[in-house]
């Protein structure tokens, strides 16, 4: 049956089992000396499953580019990876826009997403490219026996669920050399993760992994949070600060093409030629345009990041209502200046509105103040823990006991997926969690510090996003056997997964592939929407 397909030579003799064995030889690719730690979570390889919402718009390019050459969207070693009808490329970008479709999702949002998904069937086409590049070079291959068994499968060549010998020649030479082909590519692929995959984890890794969950810590603990900041040291920073929050109320205009086309629309507006509105609204290229350049009142500390030099930001603050600026140039090639509308005024900060303001930005922007202060009241309360008990100490300086747990090792969260949904590596404990813990256990000081605190004793501050914390370990006991099991059961598919996913990140991060994924992309979208 391969004959025809096989450039007319000779069938060749049965193989013996042992040849058969030979057929796929096992690779010792870059790969394998890549993958050194196996014991990371990266993610999951379940490509379909995916978290976009989209519906794949295909540009008409089966014609290719106006060369009349194929599209290319990148390179693997020299190959070229290109799209075309009835490429790969072409039928994954299909069987994701129809898992999408499937599962209802709105199809009004194509172009929005439509990057994502072909990028993503980029990448799986940059997969197998690779993968076949190494299944060549190490020398695998497929017999033709193999492929004729596989050929006899296909539904196209069968009548009455068997294999018609007459339906297949009457098949075009064209189109079984391309099934062929396909079907050559598709089992080296398959070999190689079957060759790649082939390891497993050790009962000794599998023990060690699954004792993770065996010690399970309770604690009490008192919380301060960043929002408890007290307000007399608040104001006391904010009057060492007042200059980050006076106000001032401007207009400003934004020009993306050249200086000497910012100064003559500056020089217009300086001869009446033409009213600052106006010039903003048909010259300048910012979200204040349309409303002929208002910016409203702007805080110092949030105008002074407009301008490179924060000389720049004070020479602004400092003028007179009506006037205008210099022309400043900024990031990216931009040339922007400014009319002050309401003249610079010093922050009150009897207004509590302004004091949240201030309360906000050291939240987002020096929020090393508030921990500071978080850190000397947990000193605090640590030294009165040496004087009484931690609920007495408590109880002195103001402060709540609470409790929290049990915990576990659970560091990251690993997981894995396991038809189609979601599972943790570790069976989590049913524990009550205030909101200010959550994410804690997710925190490396704070399960250090968990797991390395004798009970009954107090710990070190342990600092969080919004807060600090200071615990005493309640209780200590060790994971029960179901929750033991359920490790050492889920442990290899976790492994597995990670394997997977260590050779995608291999692939995709070698210097091997040329990613020129963006302005293909660009170019036949954006020609075909014109």
């Amino acid at each position: 049956m391969a004959s025809e397909e096989n450039n007319k030579q000779k069938p060749k003799k049965g193989k013996t089992s042992d040849e058969k064995k030979n057929d796929t030889k096992n690779i010792q690719s870059p790969l394998k000396k890549g993958i050194k730690n196996r014991f990371v979570y990266i993610g999951t390889i379940a490509i379909l499953v995916l978290t976009i919402i989209a519906f794949v718009l295909i540009p008409a390019i089966s014609t290719g580019t106006s060369s009349g050459e194929l599209p290319t969207f990148g390179f693997w070693n020299g190959t070229p990876i290109q799209y075309s009808p009835d490429s790969y490329f072409a039928d994954q970008v299909s069987q994701i826009n129809e898992y999408l479709r499937q599962q209802g999702m709105d199809e009004a949002l194509a172009q929005m997403y439509a990057y994502q998904v072909w990028y993503m069937a980029f990448q799986n086409t940059a997969m197998r490219t690779a993968i076949l590049d190494y299944t060549k070079r190490s020398g695998m291959k497929i017999s033709e026996e193999t492929l004729d068994e596989e050929v006899k499968k296909i539904t196209q060549f069968q009548v009455d669920g068997k294999f018609s010998i007459e339906k297949y020649n009457s098949t075009p030479l064209a189109t079984r050399i391309s099934i062929r082909d396909r079907l050559r590519d598709d089992l080296l692929v398959q070999n190689y993760y079957n060759d790649m995959m082939s390891l497993s984890p050790t009962t000794k890794e599998i023990d060690f992994v699954s004792s993770m969950a065996k010690p399970q810590r309770t604690i009490q603990y008192v919380h301060l949070s960043y929002e408890t900041f007290p307000q007399e040291r608040l104001l006391e920073w904010a009057r060492t600060n007042e200059a980050l929050f006076r106000t001032i109320g401007l207009s400003k205009i934004t020009i993306t093409t050249s200086q000497k086309d910012a100064e003559k629309v500056l020089d217009q507006i300086k001869t009446n030629a033409l009213s600052f509105e106006d010039a903003a609204k048909s010259h300048s290229r910012d979200s204040y345009a349309d409303k002929g350049g208002d910016m409203g009142i702007k805080v110092f500390y949030d105008l002074k990041a407009e301008f490179p030099n924060e000389k720049d930001g004070e020479a602004v603050m400092a003028l007179k209502k009506d006037e205008i600026s210099p022309i400043y140039k900024g990031e990216n090639n931009t040339w922007t200046f400014y009319r002050v509308n309401t003249e610079a005024s010093a922050p009150d900060f009897s207004k509590s509105s302004v004091l949240d303001e201030v309360k906000s930005y050291l939240y987002n922007n020096e929020k090393s103040v508030m921990e500071s202060w978080a850190l000397e009241k947990a000193d605090e309360f640590t030294n009165e823990t040496t004087k009484t008990s931690f609920s007495a100490a408590a109880r002195k300086l103001g402060l709540d006991v609470k409790s929290a747990g049990p915990f576990i090792l659970n560091y990251g969260k690993p997981s894995f997926y396991f038809y189609g949904q979601q599972i943790g590596l570790f069976q989590e404990p049913y524990r009550s969690l205030e909101n200010e813990l959550v994410g804690a256990e997710e925190n490396e000081t704070f399960l250090t510090t968990l797991f390395s605190t004798a009970k009954n004793t107090v710990s070190k501050p342990v600092v969080l996003d919004t807060s600090v914390i200071v615990m005493t370990v309640t209780d200590d006991k060790e994971g029960t056997d179901e929750e033991i099991s359920y490790t050492k059961f889920s442990y290899p598919y976790f492994f597995q997964t990670a394997m997977e996913n260590q050779i995608r990140n291999t692939i995709l991060s070698s210097p091997l592939l040329k990613d020129e994924f963006n302005s293909a992309f660009t170019k036949l979208f954006v020609t075909a929407g014109q």
